[in-house]
């Protein structure tokens, strides 16, 4: 529901010029359950572009998916001593440092991962923000744990 819910709002994204000329109309979102199954979508028609968004929104997802923080604060959280990257298997030369990436908890409290990439990272966050919003029993835990 929550990528059903990204594509039906991507289009009023891209009537900003701003993240219309960034994404060039190109962007991936993808979410992970914590049975490990992911869904996704690329948007746009250039392949070549598409493949890296979602290359993007993959390292995002993934570091989320371990970590249950989103990425950006993750690292900040790390580089501030607040926590031990080794204990999620996340390798500081793996971090993808850019925001975008956000822990999702369901109304029971199990905890997913989404990703979007396409836009600045504030905007790849408002589109799941309000995607989630729209989704019912769903939140999104932008500071982890």
């Amino acid at each position: 529901m929550l990528v059903d819910e990204v594509t039906r709002l991507f289009p009023s994204f891209l009537e900003d010029p701003v993240q219309r000329d960034f994404s060039q109309g190109t962007a991936a979102v993808a979410v992970i359950a914590p049975s490990g199954r992911i869904h996704g979508q690329i948007f746009g028609n250039d392949k070549a572009r598409g493949r890296v968004s979602l290359g993007i929104a993959h390292r995002k997802l993934s570091q989320v998916w371990c970590t249950g923080y989103a990425t950006g604060h993750f690292e900040e959280l790390v580089y501030a001593g607040k926590l031990d990257e080794g204990r999620f298997g996340v390798n500081r030369p793996d971090f993808i440092g850019w925001e975008g990436g956000v822990p999702l908890e369901l109304s029971d409290g199990t905890l997913l991962a989404a990703a979007f990439s396409g836009f600045h990272g504030v905007k790849d966050i408002e589109i799941l923000v309000r995607a989630a919003a729209a989704v019912p029993g769903l939140s999104v835990r932008l500071n982890g744990r």
